[in-house]
């Protein structure tokens, strides 16, 4: 884990504490640090946004409060905020794609501002990418790695126990001829592991690589069973992101995303539709088709943060129309007119199921 100076959010948050608060907030942030995981990531975000968070932040608060008594949530959200952005960029250091996901879909393409440091969102848009690539930069299998075994031993020591009998010397060589045979088989299982390692991988890789391109090329809806381009602009660009995120098979996706949902949506958008809203697409699906969404059982505890998928749970549950327009709202605090451009939503709705799969 890469040390991390926690120090620089607070003077990029205009915060200058001194260096004491500095020090007694080292300790409890490295804690926290490390034992992030995805929904300590969403409750983070829930305090970067000022975000009520469930059950409590008593886990925040009790861990700096064990180096520094006078801390407070009430007297310091700003200054928890802070911390919050510190340990989700530590997290995106770290390589946690959670740490990037969850401000990312909680901010709804600007429809929610954090309390401090908005740059932290196109940290996180760079830092996915960016582990995106890296995850697919590795050696190439190098057949050359296989080695034959060394000369044995025994041929020669046998010939000469051939002239001059000896059980206990056989036992001997026996016992080498063993040891040899197990140390070559683990040799040789350690090389052709070391060469069929990257290919599993880049197999596995192109098969992905094929499947999203057979599926751009096809313009078809995996979960509607329809061509894209029958489709109306915002079902299409939220179906486009349910599908990509789908077809990826790791929870960070892949670098080329943003631009793969830009061509596929924008070929179904024969009307050049520049804007599109959260009920357009819900109104959009007839009760059979929204039967047909999987959604995952983690979106009951995230509903702010993945507000679209939210909209269509809503929607499956109460009823199409403005039946769910409530509901939605008060799980949210967002409205369902929200708008966002047509591949602003597809990508919205690719980040938030790719969140769900970490929390499941």
């Amino acid at each position: 884990m890469a040390a991390f100076n926690f120090a620089d959010s607070y003077r990029a948050a205009g915060l200058n504490p001194g260096p004491e608060i500095l020090r007694l907030r080292q300790g409890p942030f490295d804690a926290l640090r490390k034992g992030m995981d995805p929904t300590a990531a969403t409750n983070l975000t829930r305090l970067y946004f000022g975000l009520d968070v469930p059950g409590g932040t008593d886990w925040f608060r009790d861990a700096f409060g064990e180096t520094d008594s006078s801390f407070s949530m009430y007297d310091n959200e700003r200054e928890a905020a802070v911390l919050a952005a510190g340990l989700l960029e530590a997290g995106l250091d770290d390589g946690k794609s959670y740490a990037g996901l969850a401000p990312l879909t909680a901010a709804a393409a600007g429809a929610r501002t954090p309390l401090v440091r908005p740059e932290l969102l196109e940290l996180a848009k760079t830092a996915l990418i960016s582990d995106a690539i890296k995850g697919r930069q590795r050696s190439s299998a190098n057949p050359g790695l296989l080695k034959l075994p060394g000369k044995s031993k025994a041929p020669a020591e046998i010939t000469t126990l051939l002239t001059s009998p000896d059980w206990n010397k056989l036992g001997t060589i026996l016992n080498q001829m063993v040891s040899e045979s197990n140390e070559w088989t683990k040799n040789l299982t350690n090389q052709v592991f070391g060469v069929v390692k990257p290919l599993v991988e880049q197999v596995a890789e192109l098969r992905e690589e094929v499947d999203m391109l057979w599926w751009h090329v096809g313009g078809w809806s995996r979960v509607l069973e329809k061509p894209f381009s029958e489709l109306k602009p915002a079902l299409a660009a939220v179906m486009a992101g349910l599908d990509l995120a789908d077809l990826s098979r790791t929870p960070i996706g892949i670098a080329a995303a943003p631009a793969i949902l830009q061509r596929t949506v924008t070929s179904a958008n024969r009307k050049k539709t520049t804007s599109v809203t959260i009920s357009d697409a819900v109104d959009a699906m007839t009760a059979d088709e929204l039967e047909k969404l999987e959604i995952e059982e983690a979106l009951d505890g995230v509903p702010e943060i993945c507000p679209v998928l939210t909209a269509f749970a809503k929607a499956s549950e109460i009823g199409a129309g403005t039946a769910w327009h409530a509901s939605f709202k008060k799980a949210t605090r967002l409205e369902p007119a929200l708008a966002f451009s047509p591949v602003g939503l597809a990508t919205q709705v690719y980040r938030e199921r790719l969140l769900l799969s970490d929390l499941s």
